[in-house]
């Protein structure tokens, strides 16, 4: 599992801008939440329909920061990745729950199914905060 997130790790890195260290200390550092869903082959297009025409739609609406979205492979199966950026803690909690209790949301996740496979598998989620001497995301 750390490989995993390692490697996802170094993905984002692609992502990094150089600013000066006086830069970084008087600017508030967000915190980024990565989340890998494990997909299921038969129902994977299933998934990025839902995920890209109403999951994104639906989260931006409730402040969602989506950084970066991916596919990736693991061990021969599909995983969907993607990474977050929030201003702080309580408001990943408060954004997470208004998402979840989402009328439209739930309403979507009934009517998106599919009938060869569940959509998804289990979900891994870390909250990371950057370190004192990590290059600032933009």
């Amino acid at each position: 599992m750390y490989r995993r997130f390692a490697g996802l790790l170094a993905v984002c890195a692609v992502i990094v801008s150089p600013a000066s260290n006086a830069q970084t200390s008087q600017v508030a550092k967000p915190l980024y939440q990565l989340r890998v869903y494990q997909l299921n082959p038969a129902s994977k297009a299933i998934f990025h329909d839902r995920f890209a025409e109403h999951a994104m739609r639906i989260m931006h609406r409730h402040g969602f920061d989506i950084v970066a979205t991916w596919e990736a492979d693991h061990e021969g199966k599909p995983e969907f990745v993607y990474l977050l950026r929030w201003t702080d803690e309580a408001a990943m909690t408060a954004q997470w729950a208004a998402f979840m209790a989402d009328a439209e949301w739930a309403k979507i996740k009934r009517e998106t199914v599919s009938p060869d496979a569940p959509i998804m598998g289990g979900i891994d989620t870390r909250t990371m905060r950057l370190t004192a001497y990590s290059p600032p995301f933009e």
